[in-house]
């Protein structure tokens, strides 16, 4: 499951949705303000967006296909994986997770998905 963001007006309405949410299910502030940062810089084409995958990825490039499913567009590893610094707190959205986020370029478009993602500990670090 994940939450597609095209515009800066969706992310308002995010932003105002979360605050209903008990305090277990809101989204970080942390990932709030990267989408938004996105939105502010980055240049997303025609049918690009930013995803926020709210479930962990097993495997990087395969997993945030697989839940995006973009398919039958290709999408190509655009830029390198960065860390997104989230305060871990006893929530499912963040205890025992790093986040992280990618950029995927669609094939034979000028558009970008900048996915933003978490892996549990056990998985980067092993058990």
């Amino acid at each position: 499951m994940y939450i597609k963001i095209y515009t800066k007006s969706q992310l308002v309405l995010l932003r105002s949705v979360n605050r209903l949410f008990r305090k277990k299910y809101r989204l970080p502030q942390e990932i709030l303000n990267r989408v938004e940062a996105i939105l502010m810089v980055k240049e997303l084409g025609e049918n690009g967006f930013v995803a926020v995958l709210l479930d962990p990825v097993e495997n990087d490039m395969t997993g945030i296909e697989d839940v995006l499913n973009c398919y039958p567009r290709l999408l190509k590893d655009g830029e390198d994986v960065t860390d997104v610094p989230v305060e871990e707190t006893n929530t499912w959205l963040t205890k025992g997770k790093e986040w992280y986020m990618d950029t995927l370029k669609i094939k034979g478009e000028k558009s970008w998905i900048y996915a933003i993602y978490s892996m549990t500990v056990e998985r980067i670090y092993g058990k």
